[in-house]
C-alpha cells in the first residue's frame, strides 16, 4: 500500500460506563500533569461482502478526524501475551471512495467495498513517551460500547501491566475483539438475510 508503517502493541478493555469514568478519573489522578487530548474520529470500514479481511485478521479503513484523512491497513500478529500487537500502514489521502483497490502488497487488486462506520468520541492521556492510554466511546450500528486501550512500546510493558493490576483491568481484558471485529459481528447480526 505504501504510506508511513508501525508497530503497535496494546491491552484493550471493553468496560461499563460507570468502570469507565472511575479508572478515567483514577489515571487523571494519578498523572496530574500528563498531556490529554480529546478528539473525533470516525472509521470508515472496507471489507468484500463476504469478509475476506476479516477472515485474514485484517482491518482497511479510512480515518477521518477534524485535521486529517488517511488510509489505514491495520494487519494483526499472532498473539503470544495478554496483549494484541498489529502492523500499521497510513497514507494520507484527499477523500472517502465507494470502492477501495490497493495497488501492491498482500490485498492487491481486490475491490474492497465501504461497509458502514464506527464513530469514536477519545480523550488519550499520556503519562509518559512510552504509553498512551485511551478513553474510547465507540458509536455503531446504533450501539455505543466503552473501551480503555493502552499502547506502549516494549520498554513500558513491566510498568504498563503494574499499572493494569493496580487499576484491577486484567480481568475485564477485550476477548471479544477489536472496533473492526465489534463493528462488522454486530453488523452481520443487523443484516442476516
Amino acid at each position: 500500500m505504501g504510506g508511513d508503517y508501525m508497530r503497535e502493541t496494546e491491552y484493550k478493555f471493553l468496560v461499563t460506563k460507570e468502570k469507565f469514568y472511575e479508572i478515567m478519573t483514577q489515571i487523571k489522578g494519578q498523572y496530574p500533569d500528563a498531556c490529554c487530548d480529546k478528539r473525533i474520529q470516525i472509521n470508515y470500514y472496507y471489507d468484500t461482502f463476504d469478509g475476506y479481511l476479516l477472515s485474514n485478521h485484517t482491518t482497511l479503513r479510512v480515518r477521518q478526524t477534524e485535521d486529517s484523512i488517511a488510509l489505514e491497513l491495520k494487519e494483526s500478529l499472532p498473539a503470544v501475551k495478554d496483549f494484541s500487537t498489529s502492523k500499521e500502514t497510513t497514507k494520507k489521502i484527499s477523500g472517502l471512495l465507494p470502492e477501495i483497490t490497493l495497488k501492491d502488497g498482500r490485498f492487491a487488486w481486490i475491490p474492497f467495498q465501504l461497509q458502514g462506520n464506527l464513530v469514536t468520541k477519545r480523550v488519550s492521556i499520556k503519562p509518559c513517551q512510552s504509553l498512551s492510554i485511551d478513553f474510547d466511546i465507540n458509536y455503531y450500528w446504533g450501539y455505543c460500547d466503552y473501551e480503555i486501550e493502552m499502547e506502549f512500546n516494549k520498554d513500558a510493558l513491566k510498568a504498563t501491566t503494574v499499572l493494569i493490576n493496580n487499576l484491577g483491568l486484567m480481568p475485564l481484558r477485550n476477548k471479544t475483539g477489536g472496533k473492526a471485529i465489534r463493528f462488522f459481528k454486530l453488523k452481520s447480526n443487523l443484516f442476516k438475510d
